[in-house]
């Protein structure tokens, strides 16, 4: 009894089951595609090549001592304007002007020495060598006499007789035994004795000494005379002059360093950055950083790199749009000044350095931070416009999907349907291919520059109600999906 009713209730269950899987079978709705679309409307079109940059002064100038030092006098804050000639900051300078004054004694001593040599050949001088010229003369005659051997021998024998008589006086002297007497005979004996000597001095050879002598001065005096006459000499000159150049260069020098201890603005500018602290002992990297002022042609530039498969699209003048990443609602605005004819590679990767300088900065905008660029490389205004999703592919033919309610006025153009005004919404139509001339593409919208007008609607996608529905498109391919053929990017 029990298997008899179990068996009943499966055959129910299956009769049941068979009957809910028929019903579902026979009465499932049919998949129904529906298009997406947008209109055609009138817009800009702009492509731009991105990338990131630093945001630097074009012209900042590094201002340093030359000298190590003390910092005594600092003038300047990070942002101060300052003119040209203004003192920005000096060290110690007492050491330098120290050396000044001794460079500039050595200067005077080697003027001195050169106008000495001039004034020893001025007629005063000549006359005094001629003076000097005559007693020499004078004396050399007065030796030439008194080296005469008969002279000589004559005096001798004078010189002799002398001693002899004086000899015989303080031996008279002696026998009177008065003493003043002695001493005057004994002192008229040594006279006479010494100038027996001399006489003899001169006749052995003292004579011809003094003739000799006398000769060489008489030589002096003439050599002299010469020189007076030819002035001094050129290599006289030359040395005295030298010695007067070196010490103006030292003299220079001195000063050259004393000046580099204060450091003075070249130009009107802008303080970027003091780098300098009062009284603290400069080193290598001790520097005042400036950069000229707005009337001196100053203003901020991004320094960005391109890649090699854009930078031919690169051009100077092109327009830019600068925003950073802190501040990404506000744009700073400029133009391409320097495209670098030489890339760089790294790792592999070729890129080259853009410049471009910041014609409008915004508030924001500093040195030192991160920027990101648009470049404008091309670029169309108040354009009719479709997103480049709508762009579709028929053999070789380019296009557009428009819903079949359209259709074309006697031009070829197609006119819109009358639809809704929303700017995007959903059709149940059949589409239709109409191909159409493009223009820029941007990647997000792109120019249309005849085959369809302003308000028209276009498919940009297609979607389903079940997954395994395939909408027939008549042999091309919609937007939408992983077959979708991108425009032409210009």
């Amino acid at each position: 009894m029990n298997k008899k009713w179990v068996t009943i209730g499966v055959i129910g269950v299956l009769v049941i089951g068979g009957g809910y899987w028929g019903y579902k079978k026979f009465t499932a709705k049919p998949v129904v595609a529906s298009n997406i679309t947008s209109k055609v409307k009138i817009g800009n079109v702009r492509k731009v090549i991105t990338a990131t940059g630093t945001v630097n002064f074009p012209h900042s100038i590094p201002l340093q001592f030359s000298n190590k030092g003390q910092v005594v006098e600092l003038n300047i804050k990070d942002g101060d304007s300052v003119k040209k000639g203004q003192v920005l900051a000096r060290i110690d300078d007492a050491a330098l002007k120290t050396a000044v004054v001794q460079q500039q004694a050595n200067l005077m001593t080697a003027q001195a020495r050169l106008q000495s040599l001039q004034d020893g050949f001025n007629a005063q001088t000549k006359a005094e060598a001629q003076s000097a010229l005559a007693k020499a003369q004078q004396n050399l005659t007065t030796a030439q006499q008194n080296a005469d051997p008969s002279y000589l021998a004559n005096q001798v024998l004078l010189a002799n007789q002398n001693v002899e008589q004086t000899s015989d006086a303080l031996a008279k002297a002696h026998q009177s035994v008065n003493t003043s007497s002695i001493q005057s005979a004994q002192s008229s004996l040594t006279q006479a004795l010494t100038a027996l000597r001399t006489a003899q001095n001169l006749q052995n050879g003292g004579a011809a000494q003094a003739l000799a002598a006398a000769q060489a001065d008489v030589t002096s005096a003439q050599y002299k005379i010469s020189q007076q006459e030819a002035g001094p000499t050129a290599a006289d000159l030359q040395s005295a002059q030298a010695n007067i150049s070196q010490a103006q260069a030292q003299l220079d020098s001195a000063n050259a360093k004393l000046a580099e201890a204060t450091i003075l603005a070249p130009t009107d500018a802008v303080v970027i950055n003091t780098g300098l602290q009062l009284y603290q002992y400069t080193t290598d990297n001790s520097m005042i950083t400036i950069t000229p002022s707005e009337g001196a042609g100053s203003s901020l530039e991004v320094a960005a790199t391109i890649d090699q498969a854009d930078i031919a699209q690169v051009k100077i003048g092109q327009k830019v749009d600068i925003t950073l990443d802190a501040y990404p609602d506000e744009h700073s605005s400029g133009s391409v000044s320097l495209v670098a004819l030489q890339g760089t590679t790294a790792s592999n990767v070729t890129t080259f350095k853009v410049t471009v300088a910041v014609e409008q900065a915004s508030d924001k905008l500093r040195s030192g931070m991160n920027a990101n660029i648009d470049i404008v490389v091309a670029e169309a205004k108040d354009v009719l416009t479709v997103p480049s999703e709508a762009i579709k592919t028929r053999g070789t033919q380019k296009g557009v999907m428009i819903p079949s309610t359209s259709t074309k006025d006697s031009s070829g153009q197609v006119e819109p349907a009358t639809q809704s005004g929303n700017n995007s919404k959903t059709a149940t139509t059949t589409p239709q291919f109409v191909p159409v001339e493009f223009g820029l593409d941007d990647g997000t919208n792109v120019e249309i520059k005849s085959g369809i007008k302003e308000g028209q609607e276009v498919i940009t996608a297609v979607s389903s109600s079940a997954t395994t529905a395939k909408a027939s498109t008549g042999g091309f391919s919609l937007g939408g999906g992983g077959n979708r053929a991108v425009g032409p990017r210009n």
